[in-house]
């Protein structure tokens, strides 16, 4: 397996030959342009001006009425309901909460990114169980939150997409816990060519029987704190809107755990939403950070070297309990699996975080196999 690994990650960077800005598969991976993030990773979006957006509502803070509880579709009168241009996805609905007297409000961390509001959703991969009928039930439940664009994004387009997020465990009676028992989950953003009002009957992701297509997504590893992701692609077709969820598998880790006599499951706090278009030309698509080292002194693929590395880039390795293993005000290409003290850290996957010098800021992760 570890071999396996280096060579896919090795032959990625012999075949790509991926234009990153003509609206063309020049490599014939399937993936166009910037949802081929492999080999159009885009920098540096922090830095730009995001110009229009084209979410309405995009912290959520315009709404209808306060939400009672968590959302209940086939009641269809509260939770996210109450919120302004946002709907719920799918039949797995999504959660709206404002912090403010007379509204339901769980155990959120605050203060918010923006506002007083935001919206939520689980992801929840349970073991597969035998059915009343004798079949298979499969344990994916997923939610997602849905909205209509201001105007459709255009074929051949460069946009991206930008959100806060925290992701901690929710009880049934809204407490949450922010001690992470899960690991990193790609969070996905899912377009359509249509604009509808109604849920696509579903507990799974969106994609299938519908028109719904992936568009792009962030790997993120839950800490206790907000974080900002970024999720930029190019537009394949018309998009009118989108939907903003877990990913269509979700690793099998997400499941529930109990606490202080009550169950918790993987949940997610989405704030400040943003949808802009971006210049292909302002990203800087020379940086190529590896997904996987091998720390075995073989003289391959030792350290986590990111190609083009800027001077005073600092970089923070964290483990799948969102802890610092590693940390560097001036990253020098030359982490190989240990902690700050020199101590060899466990194979599994780790999450990194760099900010450059020019506030560029991106976060990933990496498969420690030695």
């Amino acid at each position: 397996m570890k071999y396996l690994l280096i060579f896919l990650l090795f032959s990625s960077y012999i075949s790509a030959q991926e234009i990153c800005n003509n609206g063309l598969d020049d490599d014939n991976d399937g993936l166009v342009d910037l949802i081929d993030n492999i080999d159009c990773t885009c920098n540096g979006i922090n830095s730009m001006n995001p110009g229009n957006n084209f979410i309405p509502n995009p912290s959520f803070e315009e709404y209808s009425c306060l939400p009672s509880d968590f959302t209940q579709l086939a009641l269809g009168s509260d939770g996210i309901f109450c919120v302004s241009n946002w709907q719920a996805g799918t039949w797995g609905s999504s959660d709206y909460f404002i912090n403010t007297p007379g509204s339901f409000w769980p155990n959120i961390p605050t203060p918010l990114p923006n506002g007083q509001a935001a919206a939520g959703f689980f992801i929840i991969n349970l073991p597969d169980v035998p059915g009343f009928d004798g079949n298979i039930e499969d344990g994916i439940y997923l939610e997602y939150l849905k909205t209509c664009l201001t105007q459709p994004l255009q074929p051949g387009n460069s946009y991206n997409f930008q959100l806060n997020l925290n992701g901690m465990g929710m009880s049934s009676f809204g407490n949450s816990l922010t001690t992470i028992w899960f690991g990193p989950i790609d969070i996905t953003l899912f377009g359509s060519s249509n604009c509808t009002q109604s849920a696509i009957h579903t507990d799974g992701c969106p994609v299938g029987s519908t028109d719904w297509v992936k568009l792009g997504h962030a790997t993120y590893q839950a800490d206790g704190t907000w974080q900002t992701l970024n999720m930029p692609f190019t537009a394949l077709h018309s998009i009118q809107s989108i939907m903003i969820g877990g990913p269509c598998s979700p690793p099998n880790d997400f499941t529930f755990t109990d606490a202080n006599g009550e169950t918790f499951d993987p949940y997610f706090v989405l704030d400040n939403a943003a949808l802009y278009e971006i210049n292909p030309e302002d990203c800087n698509l020379e940086l190529i950070i590896p997904n996987v080292i091998s720390p075995n002194a073989d003289d391959v693929n030792d350290f986590f070297e990111i190609e083009n590395l800027s001077e005073n880039t600092e970089l923070i390795i964290l483990n799948r309990w969102g802890n610092v293993v590693f940390s560097s005000d001036n990253y020098q290409n030359n982490w190989e699996g240990t902690d700050n003290s020199g101590n060899e850290l466990a194979d599994g996957v780790y999450t990194y975080k760099i900010k450059t010098q020019a506030n560029y800021v991106f976060h990933g992760f990496i498969h420690l196999v030695r």
